[in-house]
């Protein structure tokens, strides 16, 4: 019987880990949060660059190079980091939430290509440069030849 109920047991983490289900709170506790936190934070250094003091930080050096959700997801984190720090109030904190804001924070740093961002910014410089020499260079040969050099 305690055999079956142990196999029981880990099914329901499983699908509660897998699905977000919310059978099983044992592995959404404060306890995994701060793992979870560091994952997040390894994810924005890793894209981003620096070496942030920590979350708040990696989450702030990462800016507008974030997408909106994983923006908003990481204030969402930072409010339960809030929370989580004070013992009452920690009562009010939505594990399972939280841990799905930290899934948008970690795969919002992941889909940021900052090679491709980079390239993108030097094509759009070189671009804006090269309109500019050509229309300085225009505005020359219509300037001489307004003033009858050529």
């Amino acid at each position: 019987m305690r055999r079956m109920a142990d196999m029981l047991g880990r099914i329901v983490r499983r699908l509660d880990w897998r699905y977000g289900i919310g059978m099983a709170r044992v592995l959404r506790t404060e306890e995994t949060f701060e793992t979870r936190l560091d994952e997040a934070e390894a994810a924005l250094r890793k894209t981003f660059g620096g070496k942030p003091a920590g979350f708040e930080v990696a989450l702030a050096r990462a800016g507008r190079r974030l997408p909106r959700r994983a923006r908003k997801a990481g204030r969402e984190v930072l409010a339960a980091q809030q929370l989580a720090g004070h013992p009452q109030l920690r009562l009010q904190v939505d594990w399972a939430r939280v841990h799905r804001a930290l899934d948008r924070v970690i795969d919002g740093a992941k889909s940021v290509d900052m090679k491709d961002r980079r390239k993108g910014w030097v094509i759009g410089a070189a671009a804006s440069l090269a309109f500019n020499l050509l229309l300085f260079f225009t505005l020359v040969v219509l300037f001489a030849r307004w003033r009858g050099w050529i």
